[in-house]
């Protein structure tokens, strides 16, 4: 049987309760699953497969995040890996917004090659409105919208494509 890590840095726990979900899908799907924060330093070692789930500020996974897969790229890049993130990304509309859906920021796209990740996945995450007036205005002219946007249907059905990779 496959064992698979999720490892998720998260900041307000939206990303932590992505993780959860993922891990107890696999889970349910038969695979033995550890899900584990990034702040306790987990060694993926052990593990035949590593999803690894950050937070999106800035553009960019959260530092720690980006440290853990410092940290552990040598065995990150022998392992199957993935790699999910929550953002505004998903749910931006409008001419300005639509440009940015579609993007990978920079970033992001140092870890996912970095890990030679087999998929990344950019999932809507939930938001409330910042204190900043300027990033309100942001947000807004990007086309983007308050809440939870978390989409469960899609992160299950996601774990099932991993699974089904996996298994």
């Amino acid at each position: 049987m496959s064992k698979i890590l999720v490892a998720y840095a998260s900041a307000g726990g939206t990303t932590a309760e992505v993780a959860a979900a993922v891990g107890q899908r696999l889970t349910v799907l038969g695979l033995a699953t550890d899900v584990v924060d990034i702040n306790s330093h987990p060694d993926p070692s052990p593990y035949d497969a590593v999803i690894i789930g950050s937070a999106i500020h800035n553009g960019a996974l959260l530092p720690e995040a980006v440290a853990w897969v410092q940290t552990w790229k040598p065995v990150l890049e022998t392992r199957r890996t993935w790699l999910f993130s929550l953002g505004f990304g998903p749910v931006l509309h409008g001419p300005i917004g639509s440009i940015f859906r579609r993007m990978i920021p920079p970033a992001i796209a140092s870890v996912r090659d970095a890990v030679k990740a087999e998929e990344y996945h950019p999932f809507a995450g939930a938001f409330s409105p910042p204190p900043e007036r300027r990033l309100r205005v942001l947000i807004w002219l990007m086309g983007a919208s308050y809440g939870d946007h978390r989409d469960w249907i899609q992160i299950n059905d996601w774990a099932d494509s991993i699974a089904a990779r996996v298994g």
